[in-house]
């Protein structure tokens, strides 16, 4: 993944370019949006009055509800919250007058074209590098194996734990003894468990139609039962 962007002067002159990439964690398009956006403002010197314009209309959305508002608690619950965090520090520090305005998206404009080549020639350019800890300027970066974690943190040590107890359901005995781990496909399994939103029959809690399911598994596992009974 790769960020780019341009800065001109009001007579539409060029005056610096620049292009990076940025790390594989969480990737999405609108990352390389918002990455583009900071390190731009980033740029900037102290009271600059600055117009951005973009094709994501996404971007324009978030900046309204996370930038040009006060804070509210569940930007820490949206992706990429360390970047908007970031942006907001970078706005209010250098006190910054940003304007951004919505370009059409492939509509050949030439300033356009111009930062999706430089987007593109990050990916072969050898001599860049992501520092993705660096970059960031929020006053609080949780981390997890030294990477920042830029989504829900809830979901995220959620998703940690569910995927530890998946390995450990994994790893028992009694699915090595009978075929090799990597012809169960776990995650089909996972998600057959989980997928339980469209019945609507509870009862403490739980779909009856889940729990079904769920006694089905039961009785495909190969258990000391079935073993003893595929020995004979």
């Amino acid at each position: 993944m790769a960020y780019a962007w341009t800065a001109i002067d009001p007579d539409g002159f060029i005056l610096e370019s620049h292009y990076n990439i940025i790390s594989f964690i969480f990737p999405s398009a609108l990352r390389s949006e918002i990455c583009a956006l900071m390190h731009g403002l980033d740029s900037l010197p102290q009271n600059s009055k600055i117009t951005v314009t973009t094709d994501c209309a996404q971007l324009l959305s978030l900046w309204s509800s996370y930038v040009n508002a006060p804070f509210i608690p569940k930007l820490l619950k949206e992706p990429n919250h360390l970047l908007w965090s970031s942006i907001r520090a970078i706005k209010s520090v250098k006190n910054l007058d940003v304007t951004l305005i919505k370009v059409p998206a492939h509509a050949d404009d030439p300033l356009n074209n111009h930062v999706d080549a430089l987007a593109k020639a990050a990916h072969t350019d050898s001599y860049l590098s992501s520092r993705p800890l660096s970059e960031l300027l929020a006053p609080c970066i949780l981390q997890f194996n030294s990477l920042p974690v830029d989504m829900n943190i809830r979901k995220f040590v959620r998703d940690i734990f569910d995927a530890k107890s998946l390995l450990t359901l994994a790893a028992l005995p009694r699915f090595n003894s009978c075929s090799p781990i990597s012809d169960i496909d776990w995650a089909c399994t996972k998600f057959c468990l989980n997928n339980n939103k469209q019945f609507v029959s509870h009862r403490n809690g739980r779909s009856d139609f889940c729990s079904f399911r769920i006694k089905l598994l039961l009785d495909m596992l190969p258990t000391l039962m079935l073993r003893e009974f595929l020995r004979m």
